[in-house]
């Protein structure tokens, strides 16, 4: 079954039409913006000043310790290994996103597209005949994103739990040229509460 990338922003839009307060709209319209650019490899939109702050601070809890990303330069790159390495595009599921004047946190099950090549080195269990095979690693996360008070990003907590894999069959790959395709036309739809 091939997951419908328009269901990335799911959790955020169904928000966006109950909140009406403007601090948390202005938050939840950033992390919707974000994460559409994030799956469409645009990392340098997401980097730009009216979402993201000049040295934003990020730190990934994987296998229980910490992998800081600090300054801008260190999360560009991690943009940029993403996108180089084919591992950007991901689908959201079961996503419990709450808002508040600080940030956002949300529990989500994320599924990532990538080579099995790359997957390996995840831990994967790719065989050598599956080198060339697309896979979905699937984790669940916690994440917490906090902004400033011009409602720009200034970090990103995220906590990954233990990854699964399956090879993708090669109809149920979603591309960045598709998501880009998909999901680029819906930036500016934001759904208005009530």
């Amino acid at each position: 079954m091939k997951y419908d990338i328009r269901l990335l922003t799911k959790a955020a839009d169904d928000l966006l039409r109950k909140v009406t307060n403007p601090r948390h709209r202005k938050i939840l319209i950033n992390y919707r913006r974000h994460a559409i650019l994030e799956v469409c490899g645009r990392y340098e939109e997401i980097l730009a000043e009216d979402l993201t702050v000049e040295n934003p601070d990020y730190l990934m809890y994987v296998g229980g310790a910490p992998v800081p990303y600090k300054g801008r330069d260190r999360v560009e790159a991690l943009y940029g290994s993403m996108v180089k390495t084919n591992i950007c595009v991901m689908m959201f599921e079961n996503e419990l996103l709450r808002v508040d004047d600080t940030g956002f946190s949300t529990r989500v099950t994320f599924h990532i597209f990538m080579p099995a090549a790359i997957a390996i080195h995840f831990g994967a269990p790719i065989e050598a005949h599956q080198l060339d095979e697309m896979v979905i690693q699937t984790t669940d996360r916690i994440m917490v994103w906090d902004y400033n008070e011009d409602c720009k990003l200034t970090g990103e907590n995220i906590w990954v739990g233990g990854a699964s894999y399956r090879i993708c069959p090669p109809d149920e790959v979603i591309t960045i040229e598709e998501c880009n395709r998909i999901l680029m036309p819906l930036i500016d739809k934001v759904p208005k509460p009530g």
